[in-house]
């Protein structure tokens, strides 16, 4: 896996919330402001355009921390694409076009797992 550099404002995001819970024990293990040795993000091209595959709270915490170049990889996995696609086509949808977006769309744990978790699933399934 090779690291390097990137604006965090010309990645998207492919989730449409962030799961409080998640922030919160986050914020006590995460320093963004050590971003060379912080694990770099997974991310994937779609259409000429980088997204995150995992890794949403780290970047938002950069964000909230004005950090805007972090370490992110070129994520090789064997992902569900088909099931990326409807979550960039969702973040379009409902304007999610930059991490900072998420701000506003912070859930307690269990509505994360309600709103997103189980909408992804049912995606999977083909019913939604």
């Amino acid at each position: 896996m090779k690291s390097f550099l990137m604006d965090l404002y010309q990645i998207r995001p492919s989730q449409l919330y962030l799961d409080q819970e998640k922030i919160e024990r986050l914020k006590g293990a995460f320093d963004p402001l050590n971003v060379r040795f912080n694990a770099p993000l997974p991310i994937k091209k779609n259409g000429g355009e980088a997204f995150l595959t995992d890794g949403h709270t780290r970047a938002f915490l950069y964000s909230e921390a004005k950090i805007s170049v972090i370490p992110v990889y070129w994520d090789t996995d064997d992902l569900d694409m088909d099931l990326y696609q409807t979550c960039l086509e969702w973040c379009s949808k409902e304007q999610v076009i930059f991490i900072d977006d998420l701000k506003d769309r912070i859930l307690s744990h269990e509505q994360f797992e309600k709103q997103w978790i189980e909408r992804c699933a049912r995606a999977v399934k083909g019913e939604d």
